[in-house]
């Protein structure tokens, strides 16, 4: 059981990653802003809408900022779509001479698949604007509460709205769904959700290997799915299948177009039918649902609650695998937590036997992997049941197993920038500062990709082929060393080597690189050789191999200080 779940990992693993850039391949990059002149002002006045954009983007590490064309009048905004041709529509109610929903109309002429959002300006104008809305002209309506990060969040629910299939069928990414036909609330409470999970993708970037895991955990971020009635919300979940993450959901909402006042609990009965391990949330200002939610296995949280946002944000942490995952005994008290997959293997070593099942009785695992993007970690996971294993001691040892399996296929053959971190002595191959890996550092990074890429390694019996474990100080730091020092026109100038060698080991090493080195021997204890990496170094026409000389340390000093002095003095040998 536990080597057929390996090999299954292994599979999954083996396959040919997804590129980031095929996620999110529908980006917002212009919007068409259609409001007056004095709408605008507030705007720009209140929420200083182009600023907060651009800061929240810079801060999201999210692609360019978008660009905002603004038009005061449908008749402009009719033209600016064929000539600027819009991702997304924008406007407010006053539009000049043109109806607004003539308006809308005519942008699904122009351009069906265009989302259009229609922005009220108070809660009276929006009961004005509902009562003679046209769904066909207009695809959501949000109310302006004075908090621009409204706009952040109809931008992401947009992107999200046009992404959510195809990345799920492309890389599996999950789908939170949230049901609620008030607009006034989620035009408050989509800003936050996203914050939230915007919050979880920082700290997810950080654990990426390097830029490019890093952007792909950025698009492979839950998406959001917002639905105002029950046939359409039933429709996201049948579509959504296996990629539901969760379920927040009002209690009242409408279905059969009348509003109904059991639809939120009807809905939780079918999707805890389907899978009961889907975490749903029931929101209502009916205090007495909480009672009929917890029946049904789903969480409960009151509406007119002074603490709601902080309410849904627990229950995001605690149940959709948002923030560290906190192991619990049977009473509920805390006895371990995890931050990342490295902390997640040290914590399953210790905890103890009650809280292992626990968790695993409730797929509690494989929902933190699925909400941390480490998708075919948690489809390995999810279908093995506890009664599967002969003990608690045995699902142990198969999910420690599992996760190290996964993590050493993840991250084979990669090129991983250097982070004191995520660094592990079982890394095979890491670049310190930036810059080029040099000719030889390119060709043993090719030759390590190789060797994973096409399983060369497990292709003769008997015969075990790697790259040994290694670390390329890229040239930038060079570039550094050389210019803090004033060492270039020194070295250039200077007839004598002797002296050249003299100038250089008393030069200063780049402070930042000195820590990032004295974080690398912490952690490996084996011999290094210190080998040049020059940028012609295996140059066909300008080869430089031989020139530069090897330099073997033992690494075996109880004093890292003194390790990292050999180490320092080693390379700046091989940079003379």
């Amino acid at each position: 059981m536990k080597y057929r779940a390996l090999e299954e990992i292994a599979g999954r693993i083996e396959r040919k990653q997804v590129p980031f850039s095929d996620l999110m391949p529908w980006r917002v990059r212009r919007i068409l802003l259609v409001s007056s002149l004095y709408d605008s002002f507030t705007f720009q006045e209140d929420g200083n809408l182009g600023e907060m954009l651009f800061t929240e983007y810079q801060e999201l590490n999210l692609s360019s900022t978008p660009t905002i064309i603004r038009v005061s009048t449908a008749e402009e905004a009719v033209r600016e779509l064929s000539d600027s041709k819009p991702d997304l529509v924008i406007t407010m109610p006053r539009v000049g001479e043109m109806d607004v929903f003539d308006f809308g109309r005519q942008c699904r002429e122009q351009a069906p698949e265009l989302p259009v959002v229609l922005m009220a300006y108070d809660t009276r104008e929006l009961a004005v604007l509902k009562e003679r809305a046209e769904r066909k002209a207009v695809d959501r309506f949000f109310v302006w509460l004075g908090d621009a990060r409204v706009f952040l969040a109809v931008i992401k629910w947009a992107e999200d709205l046009m992404n959510a299939g195809h990345d799920a069928e492309m890389a599996g990414v999950k789908h939170i769904l949230l049901i609620e036909d008030s607009i006034r609330f989620y035009s408050v409470y989509l800003p936050m959700l996203y914050g939230e999970i915007m919050e979880q993708t920082q700290a997810l970037m950080a654990e990426g290997v390097n830029r490019m895991q890093q952007l792909m955990r950025m698009r492979a971020r839950p998406k959001v799915l917002l639905a105002s009635t029950y046939e359409e919300a039933e429709q996201m979940f049948r579509t959504s299948g296996e990629h539901l993450l969760g379920v927040i959901s009002d209690a009242r909402f409408p279905r059969a177009g009348e509003p109904d006042s059991s639809a939120g609990l009807d809905f939780a009965r079918m999707v805890k039918a389907q899978d009961p391990g889907t975490p749903v949330l029931i929101q209502s200002t009916d205090a007495g649902v909480a009672k009929k939610a917890e029946e049904l296995g789903a969480a409960f949280c009151r509406k007119t609650s002074r603490t709601l946002l902080h309410d849904v944000r627990g229950f995001m942490r605690g149940h959709l695998g948002f923030g560290d995952f906190i192991f619990r005994n049977e009473e509920g008290v805390e006895v371990a937590r995890a931050d990342d997959l490295r902390s997640l293997v040290e914590a399953v070593k210790s905890v103890p036997e009650e809280s292992l099942v626990l968790h695993a009785n409730r797929n509690d695992f494989s929902t933190w992997l699925m909400a941390r993007t480490e998708f075919d970690l948690a489809k390995a996971i999810k279908p093995r049941k506890i009664d599967e294993f002969t003990s608690p001691s045995a699902m142990r040892d198969y999910l420690l197993s599992a996760i190290r399996t996964y993590r050493s296929r993840s991250r084979a053959g990669l090129v991983e920038e250097f982070s004191s971190d995520t660094f592990e002595p079982e890394t095979t191959f890491s670049r310190i500062g930036s810059g080029s890996l040099g000719g030889k550092g390119r060709g043993l990074a090719f030759v390590n990709s190789l060797l994973n890429a096409y399983d060369i390694e497990d292709r003769i019996d008997g015969v075990h082929i790697q790259v040994p474990r290694s670390a390329v100080v890229a040239t930038g730091v060079f570039d550094q060393f050389m210019n803090e020092s004033e060492l270039t026109s020194f070295a250039l100038e200077e007839e004598s080597d002797e002296k050249i060698r003299e100038a250089f080991l008393a030069a200063e090493f780049p402070h930042e690189t000195r820590d990032e080195l004295a974080s690398f021997l912490s952690r490996v204890s084996y011999p290094l050789a210190i080998r040049s990496s020059s940028l012609f170094e295996d140059s066909s026409y300008q080869p430089f191999a031989g020139v530069y000389q090897t330099y073997m340390i033992p690494n075996s000093n109880a004093d890292l200080e003194v390790r990292l002095d050999e180490l320092c003095r080693a390379i700046r040998l091989v940079y003379v």
